[in-house]
């Protein structure tokens, strides 16, 4: 009970207007603060433990995302952007568990976006290219995020079935 949920908020360029939140994930513990993902995250995925993170980060971030939907009234849904890991997205439960989120906070699809990575698409190109049609189909937005960090080729965006593409900084850093 030690992890918390931050929400980065998300605005559009043309407009400034608020269009969702990107769910971040932190440690609060009891004894040394808030630990930073990357000193946890390589941790969780190398023992396993980061699918019952990932769960929980699913569940956590449509509650939320079903406490605004009913909080503010605004055209279209505050979407939540959760990030996968790779771990995660090769697991067989994982349309199962964002099917049984959605239907237990009583939110569209539309109200939770998935962002994986790259190399985690590519580490079984065949076998994500299913799950991410799959989530196309319910209605969920597919992010590729730090696109740049793997493969980095143009090429590939082609075969996968994604909505945004998010670009590592270092291609725009100074």
């Amino acid at each position: 009970r030690e992890f918390v949920l931050l929400y980065q908020p998300i605005a559009s360029l043309q407009n400034g207007e608020l269009s969702g939140f990107e769910a971040l994930i932190r440690w609060e513990h009891p004894e040394r603060g808030r630990i930073n993902p990357n000193d946890f995250i390589p941790q969780a995925e190398e023992s396993g433990a980061i699918l019952a993170i990932g769960a929980w980060v699913i569940d956590e971030a449509c509650r939320q995302a079903a406490i605004w939907r009913d909080a503010f009234t605004r055209q279209g849904p505050l979407a939540i952007s959760v990030n996968v890991s790779a771990k995660q997205f090769s697991s067989d439960d994982l349309l199962d568990q964002i099917r049984d989120a959605l239907k237990a906070f009583y939110l569209n699809p539309e109200y939770l976006h998935v962002e994986i990575t790259e190399s985690a698409i590519m580490s079984s190109p065949e076998v994500a290219t299913v799950t991410l049609m799959e989530l196309r189909r319910m209605g969920i937005e597919v992010h590729l995020d730090d696109f740049g960090t793997g493969y980095s080729s143009l090429g590939y965006l082609q075969r996968f079935p994604v909505d945004t593409l998010k670009i590592d900084r270092s291609f725009i850093g100074m």
